[in-house]
């Protein structure tokens, strides 16, 4: 029984210790990107999110323009 128990509380503590690392859908990052032709978003945690922006617009907007990170919300 003890045996049991003590399974029961180590798994516990890895289920509690787990939810406070993974990141929710409420934490996720989400951010625009600009340039006169085009624009880009993306979604995920802050370093992704920026990056992925930044190549959504850049793959739509003409040679020689640049895009901006416009906003950045999470």
């Amino acid at each position: 029984m003890k045996k049991y128990l003590a399974a029961a509380a180590i798994a516990l503590a890895a289920f509690v210790g787990q939810s406070f690392v993974t990141p929710t859908a409420a934490e996720a990052a989400y951010c625009t990107a600009r340039s006169p032709y085009a624009s880009g978003w993306g979604s995920g945690n802050l370093n992704y999110a920026r990056r992925r922006a930044l190549h959504e617009c850049a793959i739509r907007t003409p040679r020689g323009y640049t895009c901006y990170i416009t906003s950045c919300s999470y």
